[in-house]
């Protein structure tokens, strides 16, 4: 491919990357609002190396007598969710907890009184730092502002809700916990009004997996009209820190059995045309499903989840942007998904049962597919791999997860499959290499033409083209030939999209090592000179690109400007990847590096060069009758 292919095929590459919050915003790219590293919160807080749990150092809000939820403001939902205005009292209690180890010894489950729910999953296998402390875990983890995991909260009417982030305080709502045996905890408390009381039971099972059993019962002689509650699913935090590429991922995410639907930060902040640069069209902070199948509801970020799944099929949920201050952001914003619980009439006494089994761990491609095997119910998805690339970055995914079940690294991995990719395409990009040199040589001959022309019609661009089309005939060179070259990268843009999907969300990189870089799922920063990191990959793989890019033979057509944007090109990609993960980075290193590799070897074929020893400009010549 020539420089000039290059210039058309760079410019569609970054349009794609700087247009992706557009084309997810129109659901042509399925991928997580552009917003930074994640932490998180509710058991809900997943907090990622690097970063601060919410509620180590952030106030709480102390409950308040009442909580009326009425306002005159009109909502922003998708649904209209009918159900009676509620002012839910609320007791200022002591907390009171209960911890759980599950069986493989991979998590402990803290369960708290306030909301009867889970407060906290520690996941003893993930340090909350890469390469820190081995006993600070990363957590799941309620600051007491959200409402823990599996809380129960009664219906709002959103249409008269505040639209304007609020604390859930209802938490607050007194359980009495009790350890069953060594895997369950029993919570029970009675509802406001003294009409129901419920009784959660709580049980541990392998895989970061519970399951949960409520129990609804009218605890009345008197028959109780059908009602609906909410379930808590899950909610996630706004990060503290800011990223510019990997830790754009993070939100809400809930499955109907067709199609999973992403409810993030993008949706609350109502950007128009899905870019933020086009400002907001008003914040919105409610969110209704009102009919349909929900097989599991929940929350993520990067690399973590919380996903619960009702055992029958919910028909309803709610999604809420609530505030959960720190000093340093105090409108920092979190966000909560609850799955609805309906109630049928019921008579004097009598009692309903629901069960959900809830996962709180590790994006892990498979583990999340076996769990979602086992269920029918697609948990995989929760990866967030939709979107155009979706599938490569799947295949990606499982290709890189076999070669390290065969011994390799998983940076070792990443290189066996660039190499993989680099054999495959080898026939094609070797015909596009040896038709670039061939070219090359037959540039070299036009030259001096092209310069003439370019110098005598410099301020007439529409004649100078003309003229250029006049050599290229006479030299019998068809200039669109040479897009041909264009051809093999073309077809490894999806490759490149595929790697980044894969790569951003890829939780078995997190801590992986390769050479000085300690984690490929970040930036491989090795110093920091006036807080500015420098990275080593990124600076790499720019230096690959320039030497790639300087084995590129020069197209006749290009003009000054045009060579300046190339030569300029690579510090604009690394700007751009400067933040990216290291492993991303090393796919593109190696990538340029074989491609440099597979330049020097590849040679014009003598036939070839025969043909431009023998080009000479075409000339009329007289037929043997004498006439032209």
């Amino acid at each position: 491919m020539d420089r000039t292919g290059k210039i058309i095929l760079v410019v569609s590459v970054l349009a794609m990357i700087f247009g992706m919050p557009l084309a997810m915003r129109l659901g042509l790219i399925k991928m997580s609002p552009p917003v930074a590293d994640e932490n998180a919160t509710g058991t809900n807080q997943v907090a990622q190396a690097g970063t601060n749990i919410i509620g180590t150092n952030a106030p709480v809000l102390v409950p308040t007598n009442s909580l009326p939820i009425s306002t005159n403001t009109p909502p922003v939902t998708t649904t209209n969710q009918p159900a009676p205005t509620v002012v839910v009292e609320i007791p200022v209690v002591e907390e009171t907890t209960l911890t759980l180890t599950n069986a493989s010894n991979k998590a402990v489950f803290t369960f708290t009184s306030l909301g009867g729910g889970v407060k906290r999953v520690d996941l003893l296998d993930y340090p909350k730092e890469v390469g820190g402390d081995t006993d600070d875990h990363v957590a799941l983890k309620n600051d007491g502002v959200l409402m823990p995991l599996l809380a129960l909260q009664p219906p709002l009417k959103l249409e008269n809700a505040p639209n304007s982030p609020r604390p859930y305080l209802t938490n607050a709502i007194p359980y009495t916990l009790e350890r069953v045996d060594a895997k369950s905890v029993r919570a029970t408390a009675d509802l406001p009004g003294g009409l129901m009381r419920v009784t959660k039971t709580f049980t541990l099972k392998d895989d970061y997996q519970l399951t949960a059993e409520v129990v609804l019962k009218n605890i009345t002689t008197n028959n109780l009209p059908a009602q609906g509650y909410y379930l808590v699913a899950g909610s996630v935090a706004e990060p503290e820190s800011t990223s510019r590429m990997m830790g754009m991922n993070f939100g809400l995410m809930w499955f109907d059995g067709v199609e999973p639907v992403s409810v993030g930060p993008g949706w609350f902040q109502n950007y128009r045309m899905g870019c933020m640069c086009f400002g907001s069209k008003g914040e919105r902070n409610n969110y209704t499903h009102g009919q349909g199948n929900v097989a599991w509801a929940g929350a993520y970020s990067r690399f973590f989840a919380q996903v619960t799944m009702p055992e029958g099929p919910s028909q309803s949920l709610v999604a809420h942007q609530l505030l959960v201050p720190t000093q340093e952001k105090p409108n920092r914003k979190a966000f909560e998904m609850a799955v609805a619980l309906n109630l049928p009439a019921m008579t004097g006494g009598q009692s309903v049962t629901n069960h959900f089994t809830v996962y709180t761990g590790p994006r892990e491609f498979d583990r999340l597919e076996t769990i979602g095997n086992t269920h029918g119910n697609q948990l995989e998805l929760i990866m967030d791999f939709g979107g155009w690339f979706g599938w490569v970055a799947k295949g990606l995914m499982m290709l890189m997860n076999w070669f390290y079940g065969v011994g390799l690294s998983y940076a070792l991995s990443i290189i066996a499959i660039t190499i993989l990719i680099k054999i495959i395409f080898w026939p094609l990009t070797a015909r596009s290499t040896r038709s670039m040199k061939k070219m090359a040589a037959v540039n070299a001959k036009m030259m001096p033409e092209i310069k003439i022309i370019r110098e005598r019609y410099k301020d007439d661009y529409q004649k100078m083209n003309m003229k250029m089309m006049e050599i290229y005939k006479k030299f019998g060179v068809n200039p669109l030939s040479q897009m041909g070259g264009c051809l093999p990268m073309l077809i490894q843009i999806p490759i490149f999209f595929g790697f980044f999907t894969m790569l951003r969300t890829a939780i078995e990189l997190r801590g992986a090592e390769f050479l000085w870089v300690a984690d490929l799922s970040s930036p491989d920063t090795v110093m920091e000179i006036a807080g500015f990191p420098i990275n080593i990959m990124p600076l790499l793989m720019t230096a690959t690109m320039f030497l790639q890019m300087r084995l590129q033979p020069p197209s006749p057509g290009m003009d000054p400007a045009q060579q300046a944007i190339m030569k300029y090109m690579p510090l604009m990609f690394v700007f751009i990847l400067y933040s990216a993960s290291a492993g991303l980075c090393l796919y593109w290193t190696v990538q340029n590096v074989l491609t440099i590799v597979q330049t020097k070897m590849t040679k014009v074929k003598p036939e070839d060069e025969n043909v431009v020893e023998v080009i000479q400009p075409t000339k009329k010549r007289k037929r043997k009758d004498g006439n032209l």
